[in-house]
């Protein structure tokens, strides 16, 4: 999620099972965030992002309305995959928070979940999962709905946001829309991801 997600979406591909990666890199890091639910994030050495991870899974893992809305835990390996995939860039706008673009694959999971991944997933160095403005002379880092930025809960609004672009509701529509070229809808998506998860997020 971003402030500003930016969607650019180029070409549609359909498989009927999940399309996740399967090289020697992707495995490696999938074993990684596997580990981390049976460590029980004792491991002091976790990034930023697998802490984001590891506070989105267990979260969704529970009971409670944000689970429902994303479709409970059947959901979390869609989660898991968007991290693998993520990438760390320098994007100048401080607004995007994570960036997602090019052609995607369309598939459904073994639990039935449409979701769709994108070739490119970029998360931004210079937003608000790793950065806050500390300084006058450094750029304003926008919030991520009420939670201020390179904080826990704004790490965990930012994966939310982008996973609810991934995954398909019951009534065929993504969870919330596109919204890469419109700030004001990616805030009004923020809004909804904040209205349903809110409570769990500041349980952090």
């Amino acid at each position: 999620m971003k402030v500003w997600p930016l969607l650019a979406i180029a070409l549609l591909f359909f498989t009927p099972g999940p399309s996740f990666s399967k090289s020697p890199a992707a495995e490696k890091q999938r074993s990684r965030l596997r580990s981390l639910h049976a460590d029980e994030i004792k491991n002091p050495k976790l990034t930023l992002l697998e802490l984001a991870y590891f506070d989105a899974s267990k979260m969704l893992s529970n009971k409670n309305r944000c689970s429902n809305f994303f479709g409970g835990e059947k959901a979390n390996p869609i989660l898991e995959e968007l991290v693998i995939t993520l990438r760390e860039q320098t994007i100048p706008d401080a607004r995007i928070g994570i960036r997602m673009s090019g052609t995607f694959n369309l598939a459904k999971s073994s639990d039935g979940v449409l979701y769709r991944l994108f070739d490119k997933a970029e998360i931004n160095s210079l937003g608000a999962f790793y950065r806050a403005k500390m300084f006058p002379s450094e750029p304003l880092v926008p919030n991520m709905g009420s939670f201020a930025p390179n904080t826990r809960q704004a790490r965990v609004m930012i994966l939310l946001h982008e996973r609810a672009h991934l995954i398909k509701g019951e009534d065929g529509t993504w969870l919330i829309p596109d919204d890469g070229h419109s700030a004001d809808l990616s805030r009004r998506n923020t809004g909804t991801i904040e209205s349903v998860c809110g409570e769990q997020i500041r349980g952090l």
